[in-house]
């Protein structure tokens, strides 16, 4: 557990999200969903939804692993709360956003398993959305609160894969 920077008192400890991350891909499986009434598009060949399903399945797998792991360390797994700590075991020594990760895989496998174009294509939207609102929010935040250990830890870690 890294220690905490006195320099957390300058500002909220928080990241200030403006929206709540599970929301951005709702929203992104519901407009795929509707947009596929305009543009019914498949997503997929015949005979291989199980595809989708495969990716479904990895995407619940990781979030688990990374809610667990959280837990574990006694952080909160809301992105919006108070974190305590720095986590880098578990999918966190891989990848600095499994969660969100896991929510871009569940979004495409979604899709898949539908068959639906319009799903799928909406992954790009919701990860840029994630990547440049909340990431970077919460880069910020995390580089005051804890300084120079969650520099080392981003120069390990990348950000997504």
């Amino acid at each position: 557990m890294s220690q905490v920077n006195p320099a957390i008192a300058a500002g909220p400890d928080h990241p200030d999200l403006p929206v709540k991350p599970p929301l951005v891909w709702l929203v992104a499986l519901v407009l795929g969903w509707w947009l596929h009434r305009f543009m019914p598009l498949p997503a997929r060949g015949n005979g291989i939804a199980w595809v989708g399903l495969l990716v479904v399945a990895a995407g619940v797998l990781l979030a688990l692993w990374a809610l667990l792991t959280l837990r574990a360390a006694h952080t909160p797994v809301e992105p919006w709360k108070a974190t305590r700590a720095i986590v880098e075991r578990g999918p966190y020594a891989f990848t600095r956003n499994p969660i969100y990760l896991a929510f871009a895989l569940v979004t495409l496998g979604v899709g898949i398993w539908i068959n639906r174009l319009a799903v799928v294509a909406m992954v790009v939207p919701a990860l840029l959305i994630t990547d440049r609102v909340i990431v970077r929010r919460e880069e910020r935040y995390l580089t005051r609160k804890f300084g120079e250990p969650y520099l080392n830890y981003r120069q390990r870690v990348r950000r997504w894969i």
